[in-house]
């Protein structure tokens, strides 16, 4: 078999449990055996560091005691038969070792290979984790995690075998001194917990190899999750008929900025502008409105300090997006109260500060999607952040289910979860850490949802231009980009 494996990522994301159960009978409905298996694996990973560091670089393979074990011993011996100087320092006993990872071993000894313990990582350019595969679902035992410490502070290029050591390949949870990875080669299907939160950092640059039995594998079990693709996002966007005007795509009415936080809800609004919304009003503290109005005269801007101010700009409206600066004060809590209580649909989007009044009177939603940073989702679930990045994936689905909405966690591999459908964004950058990436969003996803997108594709779509934005305005460097860099990019990807 040639060594396949691609930075390009299949959409179907699946869960380890799954592959645990059925990756055995694909291997047979494919008429491969398990050792065969076992045998591509490590071939494909050795096959990619020959062709990513054609010099016959040091290299120091750390196995384990299980299967992954015996993917390193091939690595290990193929990498050796090509003429690299390749050790194996074994974690775990190798008296241990059963079945096809024995063999494995045994091929390697046999090959003339050399095990070491307690190796000098700075004779070696390339350290290969082989310790710990999809099973892990707890901390590491101290003397392993003592050596992935001195592993992740060597000068040394680091590249895991199917998952980095630490990393839960279920709830995407990064244990104490995880194999930092800069290039991880997953196998047969994609793992949710690779995905999201500071798994995904952990895993480095992620590549797929398919073994060629993943076709197999699909027919087996059903995905969990969808990872957006380039493709896919941008045929959700909303399309613009030759002959319509501004009433046929949307109106989105911004509630936004308290006092002294007129930056929030103009990044907002603007947003929803270039993202496509016909019209754009907002509601915010009179004082305001000649700050958030100025340079932008497409903007209808309106001073707002009671409930029936509000609602007559509801009533003309088609989405809400509310939350962006709007602080957490008596009249925050009335605009947020007269939002939430209008009488008929609108559709809305609640972020920030809106969120952090919903926890405090949490309650059931109708067409609303939530869009919060970890710290916001644990206060909506009086929870901790902790808890909430033990298991992004567990958490995000517990609050569609409890507060009835499309929900996005935000996040390096954001999570979008409806009812139905679990989606994991692709895009994205860390120049995304300033202050006003998150308004900019909450004003994309309203303008979606104004232009006839469903809440759920609103989220992704938003979620994936918002991210690939980023990408490509930090293009120079990722300190420094403002929220408001975003715009021409914005505009340029929804078309």
């Amino acid at each position: 078999m040639d060594s396949h494996y691609s930075t390009n990522l299949p959409q179907l994301v699946f869960t380890p449990q799954q592959l645990q159960q059925y990756e055995a009978a694909a291997a047979k409905h494919s008429g491969v055996s398990m050792q065969e298996l076992m045998h591509r694996a490590g071939s494909t990973v050795a096959h990619w560091i020959q062709q990513h560091y054609d010099e016959k670089k040091r290299v120091i393979v750390l196995s384990g005691g299980g299967n992954n074990a015996g993917d390193g011993f091939v690595v290990a011996t193929e990498l050796r038969q090509q003429g690299y100087d390749v050790k194996v320092w074994p974690l775990v006993a190798v008296h241990t070792l059963k079945g096809d990872a024995a063999t494995m071993y045994e091929r390697f000894k046999q090959s003339g290979g050399e095990c070491v313990q307690d190796a000098s990582l700075h004779h070696y350019h390339i350290v290969v984790d082989a310790i710990f595969g999809i099973g892990l679902n707890r901390a590491l035992p101290e003397p392993i995690a003592d050596v992935l410490a001195k592993v992740n502070a060597a000068k040394v290029m680091r590249i895991a075998i199917d998952v980095p050591s630490g990393v839960d390949a279920h709830s995407a949870q990064v244990h104490n001194n995880a194999f930092n990875a800069h290039h991880t080669l997953t196998f047969i299907a994609l793992k949710q917990g690779l995905l999201s939160g500071r798994a995904k950092t952990q895993c480095g640059h992620l590549w797929f190899a398919p073994l060629a039995i993943e076709q197999a594998f699909y027919r087996q079990c059903s995905a969990v999750a969808c990872l957006n693709d380039h493709a896919s996002m941008m045929r959700k966007r909303p399309v613009r008929d030759q002959g319509s005007h501004k009433n046929n795509a949307g109106h989105v009415l911004v509630v936004a900025g308290g006092l002294g936080m007129a930056g929030a809800a103009r990044l907002a609004s603007e947003a929803a502008l270039r993202t496509g919304t016909g019209l754009v009003s907002v509601a915010t503290h009179p004082d305001n409105v000649q700050t958030i109005s100025q340079g932008c005269y497409e903007l209808m801007v309106h001073g707002v300090t009671t409930a029936q101010q509000l609602t007559a700009l509801l009533e003309k409206a088609n989405v809400v997006v509310i939350g962006p600066g709007l602080g957490q004060c008596q009249w925050a809590q009335q605009m947020l109260s007269t939002v939430l209580g209008y009488e008929h649909k609108r559709l809305k989007v609640l972020d920030a500060d809106a969120l952090n009044l919903l926890a405090q009177h949490p309650q059931r939603l109708t067409d609303c999607v939530l869009t919060p940073h970890p710290k916001e989702a644990a206060r909506l679930l009086q929870s901790s952040v902790t808890e909430v990045e033990a298991n992004r994936f567990a958490k995000v689905q517990e609050l569609a289910r409890s507060y009835q909405a499309t929900v996005l966690l935000k996040g390096p591999g954001t999570l979008i979860c409806s009812a139905d459908k679990l989606t994991i964004n692709s895009s994205g950058s860390n120049a995304l850490a300033s202050g006003g990436m998150g308004d900019v969003l909450s004003g994309i996803i309203g303008a979606l949802l104004a232009q006839g997108v469903s809440p759920h594709d609103s989220a992704c779509v938003g979620a994936y231009v918002h991210g690939l934005a980023a990408q490509q305005a930090s293009s120079e460097g990722s300190k420094g980009l403002l929220a408001s860099d975003l715009f021409p990019v914005v505009r340029a990807l929804i078309g």
